[in-house]
C-alpha cells in the first residue's frame, strides 16, 4: 500500500481564498522577478511627478495618448524584429479589456487629476487599488477574502475617509478626488482581468498591444475634448519634455512592463506591494521637486492607508494537507 502523499496549498491572490491557478511557486531565486518588482516599487512612485511635470504645458489626454502610443510602437517594433509580431483575435480581446481599464480609464484619468491634486494625494488614493482587486476577485472568481484582508480594507477606507475630511488639512477638490478613486477601481479590475484572461504566448507583444489600444482610446478622448487642436509643441516647456520622456522610458517601457511581468509570474499579494511603496516615493518627490506641503493630518491618513494596504497584502501561510489516497493503492 502506498504511503499517504502530502501536498502544500498556498492561499491565493491577496490571501482571499485558495486559487491554485494564481499560485506562483519557484524553487530558486528568480532574478528577473526581483528586478521587475524593484522597478515597480521605485519607478512607479516617480510617474506621478513625471505626469505633473508633463501636463504643466501638455494637455493631459494628448500627453497620455502620445506616451502609450510611442512606447507601444517601440515594443511592437521589437516584436517585428524578433519575428513575433503576429497576434490572434484572443490577443486583441485581452489587450482591449486590459488596455481599456489599466491605461485608458486609470492612467488617462490620473493624467487629468494630477493637475488639481498633489502627487502625494494622487498616489495615496490610487494605492487603494488592492482593495478593489479584492472585491473584483471575489465577484469574478469567488475568492473569499481572509479576515486580515477585510480588516485591512476597513483600515484603508478609514484612512481614505480621514484624508478626505476637512481636519486632514487638505481641502481636496471633490471631483478630481472621486475620479482618482474610480481610477483605482479601474486599475483593480484590469489587474484581476490580467490574471483571469490567461497568460499570453508573447509577453512583449501583449504589452505592446495593450499600450497601442489604450493609447488609441485616449487619443479619441483627447480629440473629443479638442486637445489635439489646442496642442502647440512650441509652447511645451523643457520640464514637460523631460517628464514626458521619463514616462515613456521609465513609466511605460520599464515600469508598466515590469508590473505586467510581476502580475503574471508572482503572487498577486507580492505583485501588489507597490501599493504601500509608491506613495512614499511620490511624497518624497512631490516635496523635493514641487515643494508640495504634506500636512500632519495628511501624514496620519497616509499612515493609516499604507497600514491597511500592508495588512491586506500579508502573505498567506502555506497549509499542509494530506492528499486523497490512490484508489488503486
Amino acid at each position: 500500500m502506498r504511503g499517504v502523499e502530502v501536498q502544500t496549498v498556498e492561499a491565493g491572490a491577496l490571501g482571499i481564498g485558495v486559487a491554485p491557478e494564481d499560485t506562483r511557486t519557484r524553487s530558486r531565486l528568480d532574478v528577473r522577478l526581483i528586478v521587475a518588482l524593484g522597478t515597480v516599487w521605485l519607478v512607479w512612485g516617480s510617474t506621478f511627478a513625471g505626469m505633473r511635470a508633463a501636463v504643466a504645458t501638455i494637455p493631459p489626454f494628448a500627453m497620455a495618448s502620445s506616451r502609450f502610443l510611442l512606447a507601444g510602437a517601440l515594443l511592437y517594433g521589437v516584436c517585428v524584429l524578433r519575428g513575433k509580431a503576429r497576434f490572434s483575435r484572443d490577443d486583441l480581446v485581452r489587450a482591449t479589456i486590459t488596455g481599456g481599464t489599466l491605461l485608458f480609464l486609470c492612467n488617462g484619468m490620473t493624467a487629468w487629476t494630477v493637475q488639481f491634486m498633489p502627487t502625494s494625494i494622487n498616489s495615496l488614493l490610487l494605492s487603494l487599488a488592492p482593495a478593489w482587486m479584492v472585491v473584483f476577485a471575489f465577484v469574478w472568481g469567488g475568492e473569499r477574502p481572509r479576515a486580515t484582508t477585510i480588516v485591512g480594507m476597513l483600515i484603508g477606507l478609514a484612512g481614505l475617509a480621514w484624508l478626505l475630511a476637512p481636519q486632514a488639512g487638505g481641502r481636496l477638490p471633490l471631483w478630481p478626488a472621486v475620479v482618482s478613486i474610480l481610477a483605482a477601481g479601474s486599475w483593480g479590475f484590469g489587474s484581476v482581468a490580467q490574471r483571469r484572461l490567461g497568460k499570453p504566448e508573447s509577453f512583449v507583444l501583449a504589452t505592446s498591444l495593450q499600450m497601442l489600444i489604450g493609447g488609441a482610446l485616449i487619443a479619441v478622448e483627447a480629440a473629443c475634448l479638442g486637445e489635439w487642436r489646442a496642442l502647440d509643441v512650441h509652447t511645451i516647456a523643457a520640464t514637460s519634455w523631460l517628464g514626458f520622456g521619463w514616462l515613456v522610458v521609465f513609466g511605460s517601457l520599464a515600469g508598466y512592463s515590469a508590473y505586467l511581468y510581476t502580475m503574471q509570474y508572482a503572487s498577486t499579494a507580492l505583485a501588489s506591494t507597490y501599493g504601500y511603496v509608491n506613495p512614499i516615493v511620490a511624497v518624497v518627490l512631490g516635496m523635493l521637486l514641487f515643494h508640495e506641503r504634506f500636512t500632519p493630518g495628511e501624514a496620519v491618513a497616509a499612515a493609516i492607508i499604507v497600514a491597511g494596504v500592508a495588512l491586506m497584502l500579508l502573505p498567506a501561510r502555506s497549509v499542509t494537507v494530506p492528499a486523497a489516497p490512490n484508489a488503486r493503492a
